[in-house]
């Protein structure tokens, strides 16, 4: 299987394929003659995004926005009351999290030398902080859209 639907596979699996067949409206068999790279059942991107639709599992997409280089922002709905305190919240959690960022990358840096290991967490504190700004950016842009007044700073 391929880095890309490895992800789905695993979902697949864990989410159970007799719910998951029909959920799809597709056998059981046809479905594992599809999860399966040696079958020589293809699986269309059209089946990937069906599955990926009912599954809602990251891993279905994250190798892929891994390659290149994204990151991908769970969208919530909410209130409008909600809206402002949400992004104070948000922009103090930024914060923290950029500190962290910081911190990994002194660590790293200490000996002169930056690992394997300390590159991953790097980049996985690097997502962390982009997730937190494509969220915090989702909530300014709902005031925008919605034309909600700001309180004043």
């Amino acid at each position: 299987m391929d880095r890309y639907t490895e992800g789905l596979r695993e979902a697949a699996f864990e989410y159970g394929i007799k719910r998951l067949a029909h959920d799809l409206d597709m056998s059981e068999s046809r479905l594992y003659k599809k999860l399966d790279e040696d079958s020589g059942v293809n699986l269309t991107l059209a089946d990937f995004f069906r599955i990926n639709r009912i599954l809602g599992d990251v891993r279905c997409i994250q190798r892929a926005l891994d390659d290149l280089g994204m990151v991908a922002t769970p969208v919530p709905g909410d209130t409008r009351d909600a809206l402002e305190a949400e992004v104070k919240e948000l922009m103090l959690d930024q914060h923290e999290q950029a500190a962290r960022f910081i911190a990994v990358i002194r660590e790293a840096k200490r000996d002169g030398q930056i690992s394997d290991e300390e590159l991953e967490a790097i980049r996985r504190e690097r997502r962390a902080l982009a997730e937190s700004g494509n969220t915090i950016l989702h909530r300014i842009e709902r005031w925008h859209e919605s034309g909600l007044r700001l309180a004043k700073a």
